[in-house]
């Protein structure tokens, strides 16, 4: 099996639908993108035990492969990283959202990615930010991971007005510095940034404008896209949260719009 290095890479944000652009960038006949199915063909053809490998690598249904931010998929080397882009002639790429999160992991892994991938597409997917962050918040209740333990059996206010430190739910949620990191080491021309809503809205149009930043012919009709990790949740915000929440979010999201006026954000919360 031939293989080369992606040339782009969807960064983030987690909760911001980036399973689902995994899946429908694959759609397009000239992209190829990692999910967890060719992650499991390309274990089988080399005899990869993801038993014995970290984060994403790890677990076979998942998409993403955690090789830039976790130091021990990191040593395996880039010849290994390049096991799982057999696509030479495509445009090709992955779907790991824990890399936007520099905050958690140091600059280290855009300084990795860079190094090994200096001419690579960065695609940055967020989300209205409280959304996003009960999202993450449901996600550990249901499936008790074992990194949300200090989350378990608590309500929503618990999770983020009383325990705002070292907060990785609410980091998740501020995005000015990880995009300013991602544009002052890749070039603002680099890094294509949308937004969940915007696709999920629109997905025709949306798809459209990462297939021109991708270098990639535009479609004419949608060819099945489909939404990934719907969830529908038994409760809802509290009202005392989301007072909380716009007020902590409130200066992050000005710069956001800022450094991005030209997006629609009217589908996000007011700040």
């Amino acid at each position: 099996m031939n293989t080369s290095k992606p040339n782009f890479i969807i960064a983030g944000v987690m909760k911001g639908s980036t399973s689902a652009a995994a899946i429908n960038l694959n759609k397009h006949e000239d992209i190829y993108c990692v999910t967890g199915y060719w992650k499991s063909k390309v274990n089988a053809y080399y005899g990869i035990d993801p038993s014995t490998m970290s984060g994403g690598l790890s677990e076979t249904v998942s998409k993403e492969l955690d090789f830039f931010n976790i130091e021990a998929n990191y040593n395996l080397g880039i010849d290994f990283y390049k096991q799982y882009f057999p696509r030479g002639n495509k445009i090709q790429g992955e779907a790991s959202p824990n890399y936007f999160s520099a905050n958690e992991t140091s600059n280290a892994v855009v300084t990795r990615m860079h190094t090994h991938l200096p001419d690579a597409k960065i695609i940055i997917i967020l989300r209205d930010p409280i959304t996003r962050a009960y999202s993450h918040f449901n996600m550990i209740q249901s499936k008790n991971p074992s990194w949300g333990s200090r989350f378990y059996g608590i309500s929503f206010n618990s999770a983020t007005e009383q325990k705002p430190m070292n907060n990785n739910i609410l980091e998740r949620s501020t995005y000015l510095s990880n995009l300013n990191l991602y544009r002052n080491t890749f070039g603002s021309s680099n890094v294509y940034v949308t937004l969940q809503e915007l696709i999920s809205a629109d997905p025709v149009g949306e798809y459209n404008k990462i297939y021109e930043f991708l270098g990639a012919e535009t479609l004419d009709s949608n060819p099945g896209y489909k939404d990934s990790h719907i969830t529908q949740y038994s409760g809802s915000i509290d009202s005392q949260s989301e007072t909380w929440l716009k007020n902590h979010f409130s200066s992050d999201v000005t710069a956001v719009k800022a450094l991005y006026p030209d997006l629609d954000y009217s589908h996000w919360n007011t700040y």
